[in-house]
């Protein structure tokens, strides 16, 4: 049967040639009298442009009057069309603007009319218009064409050729279905933009699986890693109630399809999508559910996006259409039980009893279900709840988690939990109203929504309260669409300057207008984050985008300037420090990796205790771009030198590492790690800030529980003369504890697990030594450390151990401190004047040491191995006065000031 209407279409298709009326081709002159009642006719003229669509040697011209919105030109036919047989009218059209057009036939009492979108300029495109279904008018001996309707003043000149009545095909009389987009066959209701000489309809070169058709779309990919295949829609896209959008899709290689909204007034929305399968039809679906209300006026498919193609890549699709986008995914609603709940690790006397499905007692309000699910709490006071998951369960097209549940009255919180075996557990926490009536509770996992092997989830009931026997009922555990905003509560990280998502902590002073937020054109590894800054270069070589820091910019402790940058071009940087009283600093760079995210970091070490309040980046410093050159950043950020003194005091942001997972910890693998009040200030602890290890008595005893940095604000570098770290421990018992570093740089070994100088000692505070003089390398940098308090054991009860004032060698967080950089006294420097040889000395050591001339200008520079004298090679410097800027090896400064003769 395919073949027999593959076979029929091709024979139609030859009778339509045969059968076809040429009215107008300007091959012998014009054919029709055209007559412009306004604007002007410029006659038959030389085709300037031809292309495989028009090839003619000759065309017509005619130029629109620029003060009439419906410029009036048109021909009269020596006799009516006769559109009952011939209704296909097709004209082909060289327009210098994208506007639209409009075909009308007109005769005694009778008229219809068609309009097309000119989507692409300057180039030779072919329009067809159904008129069958007017097939029974038999008076239309005029033919109108109104071009760019509804723009008085425009006077642009217009070209246009073979002008031809053609027989109705098999799709004559098809009325267009606004939901679909193209189907290559009947339904080719897209004006294609970009792209539109890559795609053409073929017959279908692989008829099997989900796609059947006839006739499909044969896309070959154009050079560039950027290329698309662009609908054109030149009027906003209603995407009131349909706003997912599907295609069909068969590709001949791995990678991922973005399907982007743009061309309106709101930022563009893009979509991303994985193929994991070739050569074989799959339908792929971009939910653009939350842009009903945006502006957008043309649809963009990338085909392996963000790829240059190999030559001849070609991609095959159809059935790109509208469809309502789905609201959720019910897991659980007890109508019947579908998911199998029992207390964790099925321990009933610590987490509790799962009743089952029992009545609704309250089925009003938000909750209307007959059933709901019971649970009552054991004795832990992280009672845990525990289901598997369905077979396939992904968070990729909906990351909420929603629950509805009834809680005793006192209840403040639940806790959820997604349990991955590779990337362990995901925590979200909803607060409750206090009514104790039904309520919904949303979690956001839209961070977590890239995680494919989630297997377990949890349920904490008023997490961190023992209540024993306390009961609840919940129901209605789904997926659906976020409406919890991401940044709700996210405070604020002051060295995070900007990672376009909820980390918005700088002003933007030159180039903001030039700066918008879009979706990550390339996730890779270097760069996952979903949303990044998107930077158009203006068309000059010293543009730069400026953030404002409103003050005197901090750079006591956090001094390492670091972007993320993607880039399709090699291009130089520069990063200048400006503003304030101090003297601008420039530091360059360049990019030479391109197309791909990089981190770039920029070392103003050397600026400590400088007046600067802003800081400017210049994309292609100094050269003149090609055009609107894009650059795509990401993660704006403070860093800092190496961790090689104290490491973390919780007394500040700058002396807190937050970033903490468990594992093996039972019912706390979930926990959120907490800066708390120090319980006991006495002894040799006197801060009034700690850290917390919560060891649960769930946790595995066969390999102990403990929590590591995920990640930390630089790399921790132990001296090579002094490879130690101590730390201060709270304990409630007589407890061992291990220290690791792991995440080498550069191929350096993890240290393994070093034990403690001591254990601790009861309910006191303990400093404890870890030696790691034979456990790592000389030079290493470390990105991680690992933490087993109670090492060997397992609580019998959860417990809370305290922790404070990391460091490193013979390092001191409790006085000096790197976050507060110890003055070191005035330098002395000799001779002064000095003509050859200026010679330094101070009481304690130093590492670097910075020459700047009168202006604040650096002139000279040398690094040292922490020495308390040096002598400088000045005969280089022009006479005049120099100013000193030296560094001790925790950050410490010294000046001093000598004149050259």
């Amino acid at each position: 049967m395919q073949k027999l209407l593959l076979w029929a279409m091709v024979m139609i298709s030859v009778l339509a040639i045969q059968g076809q009326v040429v009215i107008e081709d300007f091959e012998a002159g014009a054919a029709q009298s055209w007559n412009a009642l306004n604007g002007t006719y410029g006659g038959v003229v030389a085709n300037p442009d031809s292309n495989f669509v028009n090839n003619s040697d000759s065309v017509g011209a005619y130029t629109k009057s620029g003060s009439h919105s419906y410029s009036l030109f048109l021909t009269e036919l020596a006799a009516p069309l006769d559109i009952s047989t011939n209704n296909q009218i097709s004209i082909q059209v060289y327009s210098p603007v994208a506007t639209a057009f409009i075909l009308k036939l007109e005769g005694p009492g009778q008229a219809i009319e068609a309009t097309a979108n000119i989507a692409n300029i300057n180039v030779w495109q072919e329009y067809t218009f159904d008129f069958s279904g007017a097939s029974a008018l038999d008076s239309l001996n005029k033919i109108i064409l109104f071009f760019d309707p509804g723009e008085e003043t425009s006077d642009d000149t217009y070209l246009f050729d073979n002008l031809v009545a053609n027989p109705a095909g098999p799709c004559a009389g098809t009325m267009a279905d606004p939901l679909i987009i193209d189907d290559f066959e009947c339904q080719r209701n897209a004006t294609y933009g970009a792209g539109w000489d890559a795609i053409s309809s073929i017959a279908n070169p692989d008829p099997t699986g989900i796609n059947t058709s006839s006739s499909v779309g044969r896309y070959e990919e154009p050079a560039g890693p950027w290329t698309a295949l662009v609908v054109d829609y030149r009027n906003s896209i209603d995407l009131s109630t349909y706003n997912t959008i599907k295609a069909k899709v068969w590709a001949p290689k791995t990678g991922q399809i973005l399907f982007k909204l743009e061309g309106g007034a709101s930022p563009v929305k893009e979509v991303f999508v994985d193929v994991t399968e070739t050569n074989q039809w799959v339908e792929y679906s971009a939910d653009f559910s939350s842009e009903m209300n945006a502006d957008h006026k043309k649809l963009a498919i990338f085909f392996n996006a963000g790829v240059e193609p190999d030559s001849g890549d070609v991609y095959y699709i159809d059935d790109i259409v509208y469809a309502e986008t789905p609201q959720g995914l019910a897991l659980e609603d007890f109508e019947p039980q579908k998911l199998s709940w029992e207390p964790l690790d099925n321990n009933t006397a610590l987490h509790g009893t799962f009743a089952g499905t029992v009545s609704n007692p309250d089925n009003t309000g938000v909750n209307t279900s007959p059933n709901a699910g019971q649970y009552t709490k054991g004795t832990a006071a992280f009672s845990t709840l525990s289901s598997a998951l369905p077979v396939g369960f992904s968070l990729a097209q909906f990351s909420q988690v929603n629950l509805m549940v009834k809680p005793p009255a006192s209840a403040t919180s639940v806790e959820l939990q997604l349990v991955s075996a590779v990337e362990g557990v995901k925590t979200q926490t909803a607060s409750l109203d206090g009514s104790g009536d039904w309520q919904e509770l949303n979690y956001d996992f839209s961070a977590n929504a890239n995680i494919t092997d989630f297997e377990k989830v949890n349920i904490l009931f008023e997490p961190g309260t023992a209540s024993q026997g306390e009961s609840w009922l919940f129901d209605n555990l789904s997926l659906g669409n976020s409406t919890v905003d991401p940044c709700v509560d996210v405070d604020p990280i002051p060295n995070i300057l900007d990672d376009f998502e909820c980390q918005r902590n700088i002003t933007y002073g030159a180039g903001e207008d030039q700066l918008s937020v879009i979706l990550n054109p390339g996730p890779t590894q270097v760069n996952g984050s979903e949303r990044v800054g998107e930077y158009a270069d203006p068309n000059d070589e010293w543009s730069a985008l400026v953030l404002d820091f409103g003050g005197p910019i901090d750079l006591s402790v956090f001094n390492q300037f670091q972007i993320k940058i993607w880039s399709a071009i090699q291009a130089p940087l520069l990063f200048k420090l400006e503003g304030g009283a101090s003297a601008p600093v420039e530091i360059s760079g360049t990019i030479t990796e391109t197309s791909q995210w990089v981190e770039y970091s920029v070392d103003f070490s050397g600026e400590i205790g400088t007046d600067h309040t802003r800081l400017a980046v210049f994309f292609n410093a100094g050269v003149q771009p090609s055009g609107n050159d894009l650059y795509y950043i990401d993660d704006l950020q403070w860093g800092r030198l190496p961790y090689d003194g104290c490491v973390a005091t919780f007394e500040d942001a700058a002396g807190t590492i937050s970033d903490w997972q468990y594992f093996a910890n039972g019912a706390g693998d979930g926990t959120e790690f907490s800066v708390v009040d120090n319980p006991d200030i006495s002894g040799i602890n006197q801060s009034d800030k700690v850290g917390t290890f919560f060891e649960a008595s769930t946790g595995d005893p066969a390999h102990f529980a403990g929590m590591f940095t995920r990640t930390l604000a630089a790399p921790i570098a132990l001296p090579n003369d002094n490879k130690t770290v101590r730390m201060k421990v709270w304990s409630s018992e007589e407890d061992t504890i291990v220290f690791k570093l792991e995440q080498g740089r550069d191929g350096a070994n993890g240290s393994g697990d070093v034990f403690g100088d001591v254990t601790t000692t009861p309910n006191t505070w303990t400093e404890i030594t870890f030696d790691f003089t034979t456990a790592v390398p000389d030079d290493a940098l470390y990105d991680r450390i690992t933490l087993i308090p109670g090492f060997g054991t397992v609580p019998t009860a959860d417990k809370t151990i305290y922790f404070d004032d990391i460091v490193i060698g013979g390092a001191d967080c409790a006085t000096t401190g790197i976050f507060q950089p110890e003055v070191l006294p005035q330098l002395n420097v000799y001779p002064n004047p000095a003509s050859t040889v200026l010679n330094i000395e101070t009481s304690k050591p130093i590492s670097e040491v910075r020459i700047y001339n009168a202006v604040g200008q650096l002139v000279a520079q040398q690094n040292l191995r922490n020495s308390q004298q040096t002598e400088l090679n000045i005969s280089h410097l022009q006479p005049g006065i120099y100013f000193l800027q030296a560094y001790g090896p925790q950050g410490q400064q010294a000046q001093g000031k000598f004149i050259k003769e």
